[in-house]
């Protein structure tokens, strides 16, 4: 149990929140489209691009997603590796089993965790990671998560943490929907989420490594996401999407920072 009780409320908070978004996506997501739009197909595909390419460069196979969610973009990476997904949500377990269904999906198992108390072994996973997550705490707490990262890392391991930015259309958007006057519009609304600066986030998993006795060998920050919102049509998005991102890298929907252990 942790002692922190405002942490507690938090954690409980996020069960229930998470629960009931997962339980209505799986209410509405039996159609048989693999990506809601251009948007996810084009995010998705670029990142698990990505770190495929660091699984086979460094010779990792086991992966952990760390509070998973629908765990999507660990389903989609190499299907030789083996997937394990950790959440303390069942119903976003449950979820991510219909998209491991959905998208064939081999070698993936699913734990109903806490992301604060990671129930493995040190030096378990050859990558662990996530995206979407320590942007929901504050600072002590991320850096109680990132410790528990590195924890279940393997010495030679990665472990790569994806907050959204604040300035991506996506994210923009987001905020404007919890304001009354947007009420009646559909869409994802920014409630528990805080924005850190990138120099924090590297600082703070930098910090969790050197706590864990471990060593970083390298550190490397990559972007992902079109810079527009997620229902932008297609030309817009390679077209306009593309050069915003190119002009100015960090609007970006998300910063992945990437961390080599040794």
């Amino acid at each position: 149990m942790h002692e922190n009780a405002k942490l507690q409320e938090m954690i409980q908070h996020e069960n229930e929140t998470w629960n009931n978004i997962f339980k209505k996506e799986l209410e509405n997501g039996k159609h048989s489209e693999r990506y809601s739009s251009f948007w996810w197909q084009d995010y998705y595909g670029r990142i698990t691009c990505f770190i495929n390419a660091i699984l086979i460069k460094n010779n990792l196979n086991k992966i952990l997603e760390a509070g998973s969610g629908s765990g999507k973009a660990s389903i989609l990476l190499e299907k030789h590796t083996h997937k394990t997904l950790l959440d303390i949500s069942p119903k976003a377990l449950e979820y991510a089993k219909h998209l491991a269904v959905k998208f064939n999906a081999e070698n993936v198992s699913y734990v109903q965790g806490d992301i604060f108390s990671i129930p493995f072994e040190r030096n378990s996973f050859d990558l662990v990671w996530n995206i979407g997550v320590v942007e929901h705490y504050e600072g002590d707490e991320i850096k109680s998560i990132m410790g528990e990262m590195v924890r279940v890392t393997k010495s030679d391991g990665v472990v790569a943490v994806g907050v959204p930015n604040f300035y991506s259309g996506p994210t923009l958007k987001a905020w404007l929907l919890k304001f009354k006057l947007f009420k009646s519009f559909s869409g994802y609304r920014l409630e528990t989420e805080h924005f850190y600066k990138e120099a924090l986030l590297k600082r703070l998993l930098t910090e969790s490594v050197v706590s864990n006795g471990r060593t970083v060998e390298w550190l490397m920050v990559k972007r992902f996401g079109n810079p527009l919102p997620m229902e932008t049509p297609r030309w817009m998005l390679q077209s306009l999407g593309e050069a915003l991102a190119f002009v100015f890298p960090k609007s970006r929907f998300l910063t992945l920072i990437i961390c080599k252990l040794k």
